[in-house]
Formats: C-alpha cells, structure tokens, sequence
C-alpha cells in the first residue's frame, strides 16, 4: 500500500516538474523565471525525499519476507544469509535519511518560501485559470449579486486548478493555502 502511495505521489510530483519546466522557459520576466525555479527546486527536493521514502518501503517488503523465509528454510536457501539484515539496514538508513531530508524541507526551505509564493505559482499560470474561469462560470441569476456569483466561481477555479496540478504535495498546508487564497482572491496581484 505504502509503494502505491509512493509511486503515484512520484508520478504526480514528475508530471508537476515537467510542466512547471516549461513555465520557467514560458516565463516573462527573470524575476518570473526564479519564482517558478525556486518552486522546481523543491518539487526536486520533494521527489528525492519520495524517492528515498519509496525504496525504504521496498526494502522493508524485500527483506521481511526474505528474512523470515531465512529462518524457516536457511538450509534449502543456496544465497548468503546475511543478505536480508543488509537490505533491511538499507530500509532504515532510507527512512532515517528521509525524515532527516523532511526536517531540512519543512524547517528549512519551506520556512524560507516568500510570502507571496501563491501570487508566482498562479501568475505563471495565469492563462489556464483564466480559461478556467471562462468555463467553471455560471450564467448569471438574479437571486444571487454579481460579487458572489463571482466569489463562488473563483472557488471552484481554485479547486479545479489545485486538483490539476496537485501543489500539495510539494508545499505544505500554509503554503498551499497561499495559491488557494490568491485565486479565490481573483488573482489581483499584490503591490
């Protein structure tokens, strides 16, 4: 179950690294182009730390059984008996890389994130939520005023867009909840 997880976690993070490496190429300005690298970087940092995650996790499903089939049937088994206790240390060296990795990600760089990271992941985005909007807008009614209808559309933008590109798994909730609040805002950028 944990390599499942992993795996498609990894596929969403290399999918997500791909597309936010032609936004960098795609950008308008330098200052553009760095945001979305800095976010590139941690989407890298984030598939090493998976990465490592994910071979503990098949280690640890390698060497139980191994282990366990050892020592019920070392006999019959024609490989090194210590093999099992090396992949098994391999596991736990992973996981305690990996938690290490977590705390210098958590603690560290996402720590260091600017405050206005959801105004540079939405504005180099800009097109696609616009053409979001344009979709996910409903007709107008007359019960509801202009400003909610609106309000309510941009939520659904917001969630439509974040479900696309999956941000959560490279950010945390405080981070990920900047670019939410930046679209239901209606991406009026800050000055």
């Amino acid at each position: 179950l944990a390599t499942f997880h992993l795996c498609r976690k990894l596929l969403i993070l290399l999918r997500l690294q791909s597309i936010l490496g032609f936004k960098v190429r795609a950008a308008r300005s330098t200052d553009d182009s760095e945001s979305i690298a800095m976010v590139k970087t941690i989407t890298r940092t984030q598939i090493l730390f998976t990465l490592m995650r994910l071979f503990a996790a098949l280690a640890a499903a390698v060497a139980l059984p191994w282990s366990v089939a050892e020592r019920g049937f070392g006999n019959r088994i024609s490989l090194h008996g210590d093999i099992p206790f090396w992949i098994a240390l391999g596991a736990v060296g992973a996981a305690v890389g990996a938690t290490f990795l977590f705390l210098v990600v958590e603690y560290v760089v996402r720590y260091n994130l600017p405050p206005k990271l959801g105004e540079f992941v939405c504005e180099a985005f800009r097109e696609e939520i616009e053409t979001m909007f344009k979709v996910l807008s409903l007709p107008p009614n007359s019960l509801q005023t202009k400003q909610v209808q609106e309000r309510e559309t941009w939520e659904y933008v917001a969630r439509e867009f974040l479900h696309r590109y999956r941000f959560d798994t490279v950010f945390a909730a405080d981070r990920f909840g900047s670019i939410l609040q930046y679209i239901q805002g209606g991406m009026d950028p800050r000055k």
